[in-house]
């Protein structure tokens, strides 16, 4: 009665003691000191202090190129909101006692970076149970770090453990880390700007080059990209007179003329980096050919379907990542240029005109892609086996 007691007073007191520090403390961060605990004015029975301690699983950040990628990391941790240490018993003995503690969740920690590295299950309930009969198995054998022999014993066990699995660990958490490329998933962007036509063929010599605007929405997965977009341009005609398909309408040099592109268009990237890609690509566009007649009317139409084929590239700047440890989504402004040639026929002029245009465009705009993280392959754990030399319950 007397023990529960007193754990519910601790419960309802030591919330609110050092209430300004929230965050975990990691075991990286060195040996414990007294300030790792909260102050209290009584103990449990033999337990002088107590130390609150866990394991996790968090992200942090690992520096690539053009970003930050998030990597899964097995953590120990204390919290010093709910440890507790009686004011008469701050000694070094009873911090060596809750060092050790700390020192086997770390060895379990340590056991658990392999599962997470080589992409094992983890089931954190199982992980802590072990966790925690092994150091109730300690606290026991010990009585609560009142045997100091035994404390000492276990402190130079749980050492060895420590220094034996550190070269295992380090070598698995570094293969299994490594990078060694990024594969494309899916993507989509938007872009837009300025661009020219240059006319060869009969149309070189009906028709002047046209500089005009450009819209393109691009989406795909892996390597692949499907592009929809229109160009408009304006221009105008070479010739003294040109007559028109119906015979009635002419035009006269330097009269307005108004090309019109929409198509699509499917590209494979050839070069696939973090920040550049150049995709050749093959599509089939309508073109449309609109010219002034006189000063009231306008005249002209959409010629029959014809084929492009070109090359885009795309160059991120600005670029931002975000995402966890085996898919990363990169975004980021995109400078575009792209070249491309087409076979045009315009029906509406007499006699039917035809030739190649090149066409030419650089403009901006946003790209958001999804890309797989290339890792090497690392061995499964099949189990993770239990800790400690020696597992003790009286």
């Amino acid at each position: 009665m007397n023990r529960i007691f007193i754990l519910t007073t601790l419960a309802l007191v030591l919330p609110f003691v050092g209430a300004g520090q929230t965050t975990p403390r990691y075991w990286e961060k060195g040996p414990l000191t007294w300030n790792d605990f909260a102050v209290v004015d009584r103990s449990i029975g033999a337990e002088h202090s107590y130390l609150e301690f866990g394991l996790d699983v968090i992200l942090r950040p690992q520096e690539v190129e053009g970003g930050t990628l998030q990597v899964r990391t097995a953590v120990a941790y204390a919290v010093k909101e709910m440890s507790w240490v009686d004011s008469n018993y701050r000694t070094p003995p009873q911090l060596r006692y809750n060092q050790v503690l700390f020192n086997i969740a770390e060895l379990h920690r340590r056991r658990l970076q392999v599962v997470v590295d080589t992409g094992g299950n983890v089931n954190m309930e199982y992980y802590m149970r072990l966790l925690m009969h092994e150091t109730d198995s300690f606290c026991l054998a010990t009585n609560y770090g009142n045997d100091t022999v035994e404390v000492l014993w276990w402190e130079q066990d749980v050492r060895r453990q420590l220094d034996s699995i550190t070269p295992l660990m380090v070598q698995k958490h570094q293969e299994a880390n490594a990078i060694k490329g990024f594969r494309s998933d899916s993507h989509f962007g938007m872009m837009m700007g300025g661009g020219a036509k240059f006319f060869t063929g009969d149309l070189y010599s009906l028709v002047a080059p046209s500089g005009g605007f450009y819209f393109d929405i691009e989406t795909g997965k892996w390597r692949h990209s499907f592009t929809f977009g229109f160009y408009i341009g304006g221009g105008g005609c070479k010739l003294d007179s040109i007559s028109a398909v119906n015979y009635s309408n002419t035009l006269l040099r330097d009269d307005k003329i108004t090309t019109l592109d929409l198509h699509v268009d499917y590209g494979f990237a050839v070069l696939d980096g973090q920040r550049l890609t150049v995709t050749p690509f093959v599509g089939y566009g309508l073109q449309g050919f609109y010219y002034s007649a006189d000063e009231e009317s306008v005249s002209g139409g959409p010629s029959e379907g014809c084929w492009r084929l070109g090359v885009d590239a795309k160059y991120d700047f600005g670029l931002e990542t975000a995402g966890g440890f085996n898919e990363v989504t990169l975004f980021g402004v995109t400078a575009q240029g792209k070249v491309y040639v087409c076979f045009d026929r315009f029906r509406s002029i007499r006699n039917t005109p035809r030739g190649l245009t090149l066409n030419a465009q650089l403009g901006l705009g946003i790209r958001i892609r999804d890309r797989q993280v290339l890792r090497p392959a690392v061995k499964k754990e099949a189990a993770t086996p239990a800790l400690g030399r020696r597992v003790m319950i009286r």
